[in-house]
């Protein structure tokens, strides 16, 4: 009987030991998972993406658009789809007991939007005091147009492609905020986008 016990005893030991080697000693290994919201809009649209996975993770890559490019190394992340289309997105992570990947086909679906703020100048640099003219490339039934043209928050001009002078030297920003005939309505800012010079000398 004695033998026979420490037969059996010697066979858990091995089996605990295989055990042990195969679980990484003790390490749990990864297993990805996340959630995001929303999953749905109009471009440019807002997601907040949340890290749900389990195990012992030291590093998160996320890849947003299934380029291949990591574009997030946070556990948590907001990403911003400026494009319509439909994306698959991945999360990788890694810790001690390995590596893992979840692939979301088809998860964030962008819808284009109905209307998009988007205007030019035919020039952005100038010496001396100039009219600069601005041409709106908006899209969508736009009837409305308000023009900040340099900067300091206040409605400058409100016709489709203004004029404007600039009579002082300084780097200026431009914002053109749209609304179209069903109520739409998008801002478009470009920072530091107007250079004048030499009008004070």
């Amino acid at each position: 009987m004695f033998m026979r016990n420490v037969g059996l005893f010697a066979v858990l030991s091995i089996f605990t030991l295989a055990l042990a080697a195969a679980g990484g000693c003790g390490s749990s290994g990864p297993e990805a998972q996340f959630t995001a919201n929303p999953t749905a809009g109009e471009a440019p649209l807002s997601v907040w993406f949340a890290d749900l996975s389990t195990g012992d993770i030291d590093t998160w890559e996320w890849d947003f658009d299934s380029d291949g490019v990591v574009d997030s190394t946070q556990p948590n992340t907001l990403h911003i789809y400026e494009e319509a289309g439909t994306y698959a997105v991945s999360l990788t992570v890694s810790g001690p007991g390995g590596t893992d990947v979840q692939v979301m086909e088809a998860f964030i679906v962008v819808a284009p939007n109905p209307c998009r703020a988007d205007f030019v100048a035919d020039f952005t640099s100038c010496h001396g005091p100039c009219p600069i003219e601005f041409t709106d490339l908006s899209t969508g039934d736009v009837v409305k147009w308000e023009w900040d043209l340099n900067g300091d928050g206040l409605i400058d001009r409100v016709d489709q492609n203004p004029i404007y002078p600039y009579s002082q030297d300084g780097i200026y920003s431009i914002t053109l905020t749209i609304t179209t005939s069903d109520g739409c309505t998008d801002t478009l800012t470009i920072d530091n986008y107007i250079s004048i010079s030499g009008c004070s000398t």
